[in-house]
């Protein structure tokens, strides 16, 4: 469960990134408060503090003996994340990508770091979709990762250090690295199931002619949307996603390949699930459209059997309307009552008669 502690979330000003410059702002939409959290770690055990904003240099808190993992929550402070990254030996181009949530999905190799910008989707308790920009910096023994919001999106990897679970305090930081890839692939696996899942329960309502399908459009429309974002924040990755598997940079290690081509197939699942979905929604929209005009001919058809039968009582209503003086029905002592007899004799003979060519 995800939550919302300290984040606000509304229209702000925009904001542009797209010019060079020699400072950059954060152009996303939350307000959340800068917050650097340091846990330290290896195989003796962890350490979390509290990391000040103003620290001059970042780089001079890291032990080279340890896994040095720095969790940036909130973007708002470009300028402690400006100085974060110029500190590691990166540009202010790489800030600029840090803090433009707009920005494309890459993994970026230099000598001896590694940036990778990427999407996360999940769903919350209300069942709506999110995407949060998310960067990763690997340098050394050092991550750094930047989320918009204070939402534990890595608590799990948080979880995995304090058990050590698969050895992870006893290895390099090319383990946490993919422990960190591994849960935001995993809500991409679990937002695209679940999009696909409700695809499957609308094309159900669908097939069934007698079920309520009023506000099926608007659901198709809701899924198509949620559709659209995994596939905006899956499809990118996984095209980016073999450099890691051949990275030359010392940071993953030939042992650790395994587990990065684990994650490979995990975006490959993403990948086939979102074509799916694309191909269930093409047909849910075929499918809605032809309910639509079913239905629609079906009213007709009910329409034209009820003006089907006052043909012929309109005809005789008509013929005895006329004013002419030599009608001799008119002067009948009965002549009312045979004429409601006829016209009812008329109405169901003409509607024996389009039962029995099962016109209705």
């Amino acid at each position: 469960m995800r939550r919302k502690e300290g984040t606000h979330l509304h229209r702000r000003r925009h904001i542009s990134n797209r010019h060079l410059s020699d400072k950059y702002y954060y152009a996303g939409e939350h307000e959340t408060v800068t917050d650097i959290r340091l846990t330290q770690y290896n195989s003796d055990g962890l350490h979390t503090t509290e990391v000040k904003k103003g620290t001059t240099s970042f780089n001079k808190l890291t032990d080279p003996n340890k896994v040095n993992w720095f969790q940036v929550s909130g973007l708002t402070d470009s300028e402690a994340i400006t100085r974060i990254v110029n500190d590691f030996g990166l540009h202010n181009l790489d800030a600029k990508d840090i803090l433009t949530p707009q920005h494309v999905v890459k993994i970026e190799e230099y000598a001896n770091h590694m940036l990778i910008i990427l999407n996360s989707s999940y769903y919350d308790a209300n069942m709506e979709i999110h995407s949060e920009h998310i960067s990763l910096l690997v340098t050394g023994n050092v991550v750094i990762t930047f989320t918009e919001t204070n939402n534990p999106v890595f608590a799990s990897t948080m979880k995995a250090l304090e058990s050590d679970m698969l050895n992870l305090r006893k290895k390099g930081s090319g383990l946490l690295l993919a422990f960190l890839l591994n849960t935001i692939i995993a809500n991409l696996v679990e937002t695209a199931s679940k999009v696909e899942e409700m695809l499957e329960d609308i094309e159900e309502t669908l097939l069934d002619i007698k079920s309520d399908q009023g506000n099926m459009g608007s659901l198709i429309q809701q899924r198509r949307h949620e559709y659209m974002i995994i596939r905006k924040n899956s499809q990118p990755l996984k095209e980016q996603f073999p450099k890691l598997l051949r990275t030359e940079n010392g940071i993953i290690s030939p042992d650790m390949l395994p587990v990065y081509t684990d994650l490979s197939d995990q975006l490959q699942f993403v990948i086939q699930t979102t074509e799916s979905c694309r191909e269930i929604i093409s047909s849910l929209v075929d499918l809605y459209i032809s309910n639509n005009d079913l239905r629609m001919n079906a009213i007709m058809k009910r329409l034209t059997v009820v003006s089907t039968l006052f043909i012929p009582l309109t005809f005789l209503v008509g013929v005895w309307g006329m004013n002419f003086k030599l009608m001799p029905e008119l002067d009948w002592r009965y002549g009312y009552g045979i004429a409601w007899g006829i016209m009812f004799l008329t109405g169901l003979l003409t509607w024996i008669y389009m039962r029995k060519k099962d016109w209705f």
